[in-house]
């Protein structure tokens, strides 16, 4: 229990070792209790398995002689210099012919004069999580791929489906090595031809967009050629537009081929989510704080469900009939090969709210797994 105040108040002061010792022998994890001299004082039998030392044999030793065999990096964190208060850590160790995973906890502690009287570090082993993790997404990846499969399995074996009747009926027929072919039936085998050409492309564009970075590309001016060619391509005659492009933006680097590709695969989805009429608003904005350019594109149709929201980036899943369900998974593959990434939410009021975020800086690329979560929480 007195382990856990430490842990909220980040001190720990002790008076009788006493009071720590139910602790020791309670607790799944393992501790260790260094004194000001950096000499092992005490420890559990967690610790010694973690450890892989013996507790009679390492007991009064100096800890950097201990567990030297588990380098200094490790030992670092038995360096009472390293320390304001408290620091949690993580590593990797070799145990014998395997290696397990620990978090540590380290805390200072305090005399009744408050000066420093030693060290307590908590070793807990998260091995067993992270093998457990491990195959989880081992299982989603799997997962993922048979979907995957499945998809590609049904749009490609449709039309061959198709080609295959056509071109035995036309077997069948031959006479003599002579056989005249009606227009409609060649012009559909080319058209079963032509989509199953389609899948292919779009699927190696959601596997490796081939990107081509230049400098200088303008977000506002690229977002006008979206539009006109969204519209052109699926109309939309009843969609009001709605602009609110921030002037003066900067230019970043990017494939604005494939940035525009994206742009138009959420448009699209956007208007086609509007079936009689509606609003599509654009908007672009900075975020000085993370130093990226975001692009809003928000619309007023019939709005994404929960279970449809999990799931949109997903190839091959969609709810629509006459669609492969591959544009919003290959805008989001495409942003993120740029450093950025997209986030979809339900409209305020109704209808779909798709932000892009895009860095302005390519060395901001490495920082945004790390404030990801930060971005959902600025929305």
């Amino acid at each position: 229990m007195q382990l856990l105040e430490a842990s909220q108040n980040k001190l720990l002061y002790l008076t009788r070792e006493d009071d720590y010792k139910e602790c020791f022998s309670s607790t799944s994890n393992g501790i260790i209790h260094l004194d000001s001299e950096m000499r092992m004082k005490n420890l559990n039998r967690e610790a010694e398995r973690i450890c892989g030392v013996v507790r009679t044999s390492v007991l009064g030793q100096r800890i950097d002689i201990v567990l030297k065999k588990h380098g200094e990096d490790f030992l670092k964190i038995f360096n009472l210099s390293e320390y304001k208060k408290v620091k949690t850590t993580n590593f990797k160790l070799k145990q014998k012919d395997q290696f397990i995973y620990i978090n540590t906890d380290s805390l200072l502690l305090l005399d009744s004069c408050g000066e420093v009287d030693g060290l307590i570090v908590i070793l807990q082993d998260v091995t067993a999580v992270r093998v457990a993790i491990k195959q989880i997404q081992t299982t989603q990846m799997l997962m993922s791929l048979g979907e995957l499969a499945a998809g590609v399995a049904h749009h490609v074996r449709t039309p061959l489906t198709t080609i295959s009747g056509y071109l035995q009926i036309m077997l069948g027929r031959l006479e003599d090595d002579q056989y005249t072919v009606r227009r409609d039936i060649l012009e559909t085998l080319l058209d079963e031809v032509s989509y199953i050409n389609s899948v292919v492309k779009e699927l190696i564009l959601f596997a490796k967009p081939p990107v081509e970075k230049e400098p200088g590309v303008e977000i506002n001016k690229l977002l006008d050629e979206a539009l006109l060619l969204t519209f052109k391509q699926i109309g939309g005659e009843k969609i009001s537009i709605e602009k609110q492009l921030a002037k003066q933006l900067p230019t970043i680097t990017a494939d604005k081929n494939l940035i525009k590709q994206a742009v138009v695969n959420i448009m699209q989805n956007a208007i086609e989510s509007m079936a009689d009429e509606g609003m599509l608003s654009i908007k672009t904005w900075i975020n000085g704080d993370l130093n990226m350019l975001v692009i809003s594109i928000n619309d007023t149709g019939s709005g994404v469900g929960a279970d449809i929201l999990a799931r949109v980036f997903e190839p091959f899943y969609t709810t629509k009939a006459d669609r492969m369900g591959l544009g919003l998974p290959i805008a989001n593959r495409i942003i993120a090969e740029h450093g950025g990434f997209v986030n979809v939410t339900p409209g305020e009021i109704s209808g779909t709210k798709v932000h892009i975020y895009l860095p302005i800086i390519d060395d901001r690329i490495n920082r945004l797994t790390v404030v990801h979560q930060q971005i959902l929480n600025l929305q």
